[in-house]
Protein backbone atom coordinates (compact mmCIF):
# COMPACT_ATOMS: atom_id res chain seq x y z
CA UNK A 1 0.00 0.00 0.00
CA UNK A 2 1.42 3.44 -0.96
CA UNK A 3 2.33 5.74 1.98
CA UNK A 4 -0.41 8.24 1.02
CA UNK A 5 -3.05 5.50 0.96
CA UNK A 6 -1.78 4.12 4.27
CA UNK A 7 -1.99 7.60 5.83
CA UNK A 8 -5.55 8.07 4.57
CA UNK A 9 -6.49 4.67 6.00
CA UNK A 10 -5.08 5.62 9.41
CA UNK A 11 -6.90 8.97 9.33
CA UNK A 12 -10.14 7.23 8.35
CA UNK A 13 -9.84 4.74 11.21
CA UNK A 14 -9.04 7.48 13.76
CA UNK A 15 -11.98 9.58 12.57
CA UNK A 16 -14.33 6.61 12.88
CA UNK A 17 -13.11 5.89 16.42
CA UNK A 18 -13.62 9.52 17.43
CA UNK A 19 -17.08 9.51 15.92
CA UNK A 20 -17.92 6.43 17.97
CA UNK A 21 -16.82 8.32 21.09
CA UNK A 22 -18.97 11.39 20.37
CA UNK A 23 -21.92 10.22 22.53
CA UNK A 24 -19.55 10.10 25.53
CA UNK A 25 -18.32 13.69 25.36
CA UNK A 26 -21.08 14.99 27.61
CA UNK A 27 -20.30 15.31 31.32
CA UNK A 28 -23.63 13.65 32.08
CA UNK A 29 -23.71 9.96 31.02
CA UNK A 30 -26.01 9.35 28.04
CA UNK A 31 -27.36 6.19 26.49
CA UNK A 32 -25.47 5.16 23.35
CA UNK A 33 -27.72 5.18 20.30
CA UNK A 34 -26.84 2.37 17.92
CA UNK A 35 -28.59 4.24 15.11
CA UNK A 36 -26.53 7.37 15.70
CA UNK A 37 -23.34 5.31 15.96
CA UNK A 38 -23.91 3.71 12.56
CA UNK A 39 -24.81 7.12 11.12
CA UNK A 40 -21.64 8.86 12.28
CA UNK A 41 -19.36 5.98 11.27
CA UNK A 42 -20.84 5.79 7.76
CA UNK A 43 -20.52 9.56 7.45
CA UNK A 44 -16.82 9.41 8.37
CA UNK A 45 -16.32 6.54 5.95
CA UNK A 46 -18.00 8.46 3.14
CA UNK A 47 -15.79 11.53 3.66
CA UNK A 48 -12.72 9.31 3.60
CA UNK A 49 -13.78 7.65 0.33
CA UNK A 50 -14.69 10.94 -1.36
CA UNK A 51 -11.30 12.36 -0.43
CA UNK A 52 -9.84 9.39 -2.34
CA UNK A 53 -12.03 10.31 -5.36
CA UNK A 54 -14.02 7.12 -4.89
CA UNK A 55 -17.70 7.39 -5.98
CA UNK A 56 -18.57 4.74 -3.42
CA UNK A 57 -18.35 7.55 -0.86
CA UNK A 58 -21.64 8.97 -2.13
CA UNK A 59 -23.39 5.61 -1.72
CA UNK A 60 -22.06 5.21 1.82
CA UNK A 61 -23.04 8.80 2.52
CA UNK A 62 -26.64 8.04 1.52
CA UNK A 63 -26.86 5.55 4.36
CA UNK A 64 -25.43 8.00 6.90
CA UNK A 65 -27.68 10.80 5.66
CA UNK A 66 -30.81 8.66 5.85
CA UNK A 67 -29.94 7.48 9.35
CA UNK A 68 -29.18 11.01 10.50
CA UNK A 69 -32.58 12.08 9.17
CA UNK A 70 -34.22 9.52 11.45
CA UNK A 71 -32.02 10.52 14.40
CA UNK A 72 -32.83 14.22 13.99
CA UNK A 73 -36.53 13.48 13.51
CA UNK A 74 -36.59 11.55 16.78
CA UNK A 75 -34.83 14.50 18.44
CA UNK A 76 -37.43 16.87 16.88
CA UNK A 77 -34.70 18.82 15.07
CA UNK A 78 -36.84 19.31 11.99
CA UNK A 79 -34.59 21.86 10.28
CA UNK A 80 -31.77 19.33 10.44
CA UNK A 81 -34.11 16.73 8.96
CA UNK A 82 -34.73 19.06 6.04
CA UNK A 83 -30.98 19.51 5.57
CA UNK A 84 -30.50 15.74 5.48
CA UNK A 85 -33.21 15.46 2.81
CA UNK A 86 -31.29 18.05 0.76
CA UNK A 87 -28.04 16.11 1.19
CA UNK A 88 -29.75 12.83 0.28
CA UNK A 89 -31.31 14.16 -2.94
CA UNK A 90 -28.18 16.00 -4.05
CA UNK A 91 -26.02 12.98 -3.24
CA UNK A 92 -28.14 10.93 -5.63
CA UNK A 93 -27.52 13.62 -8.22
CA UNK A 94 -23.80 13.53 -7.40
CA UNK A 95 -23.65 9.80 -8.13
CA UNK A 96 -25.15 10.39 -11.56
CA UNK A 97 -22.80 13.32 -12.21
CA UNK A 98 -19.64 11.48 -11.14
CA UNK A 99 -20.45 8.29 -13.05
CA UNK A 100 -22.17 9.67 -16.17
CA UNK A 101 -21.47 13.41 -16.21
CA UNK A 102 -18.60 13.29 -18.67
CA UNK A 103 -18.60 13.31 -22.45
CA UNK A 104 -20.87 10.66 -23.97
CA UNK A 105 -22.17 9.82 -20.50
CA UNK A 106 -18.80 8.59 -19.30
CA UNK A 107 -17.36 9.16 -15.82
CA UNK A 108 -16.98 12.86 -15.09
CA UNK A 109 -13.35 13.92 -14.77
CA UNK A 110 -11.99 16.07 -11.96
CA UNK A 111 -12.16 19.73 -13.01
CA UNK A 112 -11.96 23.30 -11.72
CA UNK A 113 -14.44 26.14 -11.27
CA UNK A 114 -14.38 28.82 -13.96
CA UNK A 115 -13.79 32.48 -13.07
CA UNK A 116 -17.42 33.23 -13.80
CA UNK A 117 -18.45 30.35 -11.58
CA UNK A 118 -16.25 31.64 -8.76
CA UNK A 119 -17.79 35.12 -9.00
CA UNK A 120 -21.33 33.78 -8.98
CA UNK A 121 -20.53 31.45 -6.09
CA UNK A 122 -18.97 34.28 -4.06
CA UNK A 123 -21.97 36.59 -4.56
CA UNK A 124 -24.54 33.91 -3.73
CA UNK A 125 -22.53 32.80 -0.68
CA UNK A 126 -22.17 36.32 0.71
CA UNK A 127 -25.90 37.00 0.31
CA UNK A 128 -26.70 33.62 1.82
CA UNK A 129 -24.47 34.18 4.85
CA UNK A 130 -25.97 37.54 5.76
CA UNK A 131 -29.55 36.36 5.12
CA UNK A 132 -29.05 33.29 7.30
CA UNK A 133 -27.29 35.41 9.94
CA UNK A 134 -30.38 37.64 10.22
CA UNK A 135 -32.59 34.58 10.58
CA UNK A 136 -30.36 33.10 13.29
CA UNK A 137 -30.35 36.40 15.16
CA UNK A 138 -34.14 36.48 15.00
CA UNK A 139 -34.43 33.00 16.52
CA UNK A 140 -31.69 33.77 19.06
CA UNK A 141 -29.17 31.31 17.70
CA UNK A 142 -25.71 31.02 19.21
CA UNK A 143 -22.82 32.58 17.23
CA UNK A 144 -25.15 33.57 14.36
CA UNK A 145 -22.43 34.84 12.00
CA UNK A 146 -20.13 31.85 12.39
CA UNK A 147 -23.03 29.40 12.23
CA UNK A 148 -24.30 31.09 9.06
CA UNK A 149 -20.83 31.19 7.52
CA UNK A 150 -20.05 27.52 8.15
CA UNK A 151 -23.51 26.41 7.00
CA UNK A 152 -23.37 28.30 3.70
CA UNK A 153 -19.76 27.32 3.06
CA UNK A 154 -20.61 23.67 3.74
CA UNK A 155 -23.50 23.78 1.27
CA UNK A 156 -21.32 25.41 -1.41
CA UNK A 157 -18.53 22.89 -0.77
CA UNK A 158 -21.04 20.05 -1.05
CA UNK A 159 -22.36 21.38 -4.37
CA UNK A 160 -18.82 21.82 -5.71
CA UNK A 161 -17.90 18.30 -4.64
CA UNK A 162 -20.96 17.06 -6.53
CA UNK A 163 -19.31 18.48 -9.64
CA UNK A 164 -16.00 16.78 -8.77
CA UNK A 165 -14.36 20.20 -8.54
CA UNK A 166 -10.92 20.74 -7.01
CA UNK A 167 -12.10 23.92 -5.25
CA UNK A 168 -14.55 21.97 -3.09
CA UNK A 169 -11.66 20.82 -0.89
CA UNK A 170 -10.43 24.38 -0.32
CA UNK A 171 -13.86 25.17 1.08
CA UNK A 172 -13.95 22.04 3.24
CA UNK A 173 -10.53 22.91 4.65
CA UNK A 174 -11.71 26.45 5.46
CA UNK A 175 -14.91 25.15 7.07
CA UNK A 176 -13.02 22.65 9.22
CA UNK A 177 -10.53 25.33 10.33
CA UNK A 178 -13.45 27.47 11.52
CA UNK A 179 -15.23 24.55 13.18
CA UNK A 180 -12.24 23.55 15.32
CA UNK A 181 -12.14 26.70 17.52
CA UNK A 182 -15.92 27.17 17.26
CA UNK A 183 -16.63 23.78 18.83
CA UNK A 184 -13.78 24.18 21.32
CA UNK A 185 -15.29 27.50 22.48
CA UNK A 186 -18.47 25.56 23.31
CA UNK A 187 -16.46 22.95 25.26
CA UNK A 188 -17.05 20.32 22.56
CA UNK A 189 -13.41 19.33 22.60
CA UNK A 190 -13.79 15.86 21.11
CA UNK A 191 -15.83 17.26 18.22
CA UNK A 192 -13.16 19.92 17.77
CA UNK A 193 -10.50 17.21 17.45
CA UNK A 194 -12.74 15.31 15.04
CA UNK A 195 -13.03 18.30 12.71
CA UNK A 196 -9.28 18.81 12.86
CA UNK A 197 -8.99 15.27 11.50
CA UNK A 198 -11.63 16.05 8.88
CA UNK A 199 -9.41 18.99 7.94
CA UNK A 200 -6.52 16.60 7.34
CA UNK A 201 -8.84 14.46 5.24
CA UNK A 202 -9.76 17.54 3.20
CA UNK A 203 -6.08 18.36 2.67
CA UNK A 204 -5.59 14.82 1.40
CA UNK A 205 -8.62 15.21 -0.85
CA UNK A 206 -7.27 18.49 -2.24
CA UNK A 207 -3.88 17.01 -3.03
CA UNK A 208 -5.45 13.95 -4.60
CA UNK A 209 -7.80 16.01 -6.79
CA UNK A 210 -4.95 18.34 -7.80
CA UNK A 211 -2.81 15.35 -8.79
CA UNK A 212 -5.62 13.82 -10.84
CA UNK A 213 -6.33 17.17 -12.51
CA UNK A 214 -2.65 17.52 -13.52
CA UNK A 215 -2.57 13.98 -14.87
CA UNK A 216 -5.71 14.62 -16.91
CA UNK A 217 -4.25 17.81 -18.38
CA UNK A 218 -0.98 16.03 -19.32
CA UNK A 219 -2.91 13.21 -20.94
CA UNK A 220 -5.00 15.71 -22.89
CA UNK A 221 -1.84 17.46 -24.17
CA UNK A 222 -0.27 14.15 -25.21
CA UNK A 223 -3.38 13.24 -27.17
Amino acid sequence: MPPSARLQSIIGIIASILLLLLPFQSVIPVELSELETVAVVTYAWSVWLLAKNNPLGWWIGLVGTALYGIVFYQAKLYAEVGLQVFYFVTSLQAIAIWLRGGQNHTEKPVSRVSRKGLMITAIVAIVGVFALRLLLIAIRGAAPFWDALTTVMSLVAHLHLMGRLVESWYLWIAVDIIYVPLYASRHLYLTSILYAIFGWMAVGGLRNFQRIDREQQLKAVEQ
